[in-house]
């Protein structure tokens, strides 16, 4: 019996140490595997005509901190913090529209706030749940990464607004194989930096790419946000979106139309307009670029039209840190900036 004993011993331990053996280097279904990133642009501009006030600053546009970690297989959370304006100038009118002397303290310009926090399940290749504060659709996860000059400029909608750049939220991702993606979101539609309307309006969003061939994308974004019984005038907003691009080996391309119904929930004040740009690599540290945006705001009161010209040269000494020197020129008001712009990813 002892001899048995000991026999049972001497192979359970042989199993065990060969078991051990097979699972050194092997991930466990719970061991996190993190990632984290930053960025950080900064620039100096002056002005050569027209009037701004400063004349000329330096200025960084944005710094940013992410992490993220698979739980394991299907679950993996997402965190970033950027920093940004978030706060606006406000002014105060008597009853016959003359300003009025306030003392303001506006806060910072550089706020660090929270800007994604999401919680992705992958139950299946071809479909994502995400809940948390969501990076918006609308212009931000596809168009964004499309014109690769962030460190240089924001796309068309952030600049002017069109949208917001997250929210809180619910959304569900279908893609099939690498041609197509389906994405369906709700949010409360009142963006990062506020909390939801008293009326609990949301905001709901179609977004649809269509990948026909290797390197090109057509992109449809449409959404629809119930007015706040509180806001102005109580007509609903509405917002499309179409895109299409193409990157090729040397250089990229783009052109979107954008256009926004009863902005500020106002009727008659629609806002639309549409950005082209197209660069290309002279060499592999060297691009050089130009883009075109037409902004056209209409009102009850109101109608104004404008159009902005971006041409420079982006370089590359080292990967990961860019550099630039770039022309901007504006109708509206009118004037020329020299800009001299700097990122770097870590």
């Amino acid at each position: 019996m002892r001899a048995s004993f000991l026999f049972i011993l001497s192979a359970l331990t042989t199993i065990n140490s060969f078991a051990q053996d097979s699972l050194k280097g092997k991930p466990s279904d719970n061991e996190l595997k993190q990632k984290a990133w930053a960025s950080i642009f900064a620039a100096y501009y002056s002005t050569l005509t027209g009037s701004n006030r400063p004349s000329s600053a330096f200025e960084m546009p944005t710094a940013l901190l992410g992490y993220s970690a698979s739980l394991n297989e299907t679950f993996k959370a997402t965190l970033i913090y950027d920093v940004t304006r978030t706060t606006n100038n406000i002014a105060v009118t008597d009853s016959l529209g003359k300003p009025l002397n306030v003392t303001y303290n506006e806060g910072s310009r550089y706020t660090a706030f929270l800007k994604m926090a999401e919680i992705r399940y992958s139950p299946a290749s071809f479909v994502d749940l995400r809940v948390g504060q969501l990076l918006n659709t609308q212009y931000l996860t596809t168009q964004d990464k499309f014109w690769g000059y962030r460190y240089i400029y924001f796309t068309f909608q952030e600049v002017h607004r069109y949208g917001n750049p997250a929210d809180f939220g619910a959304q569900v991702d279908f893609k099939y194989r690498n041609m197509l993606l389906t994405q369906l979101s709700v949010t409360n539609g009142d963006g990062p930096f506020k909390q939801q309307d008293s009326d609990s309006k949301f905001l709901y969003s179609l977004n649809v790419e269509y990948y026909p061939i290797n390197g090109a994308i057509v992109k449809v974004y449409s959404d629809f946000s119930a007015a706040p019984k509180n806001a102005s005038g109580d007509y609903n907003r509405s917002t499309l979106s179409v895109f299409a691009g193409f990157k090729g080996k040397r250089y990229r391309l783009a052109a979107e139309y954008n256009g926004v119904k009863n902005y500020g929930f106002t009727k008659n004040s629609d806002y639309w307009g549409i950005s082209s740009f197209f660069s290309y690599s002279v060499t592999s540290k060297v691009d050089v670029l130009t883009r075109y945006d037409y902004i056209n705001h209409s009102a009850p009161l109101n109608l104004s039209r404008s159009h902005f010209i971006l041409a420079g040269i982006h370089y590359s000494p080292i990967k990961n840190l860019s550099c630039s020197v770039n022309l901007r020129h504006f109708t509206a008001p009118e004037k020329t900036m020299l800009y001299v712009s700097f990122g770097a990813n870590f």
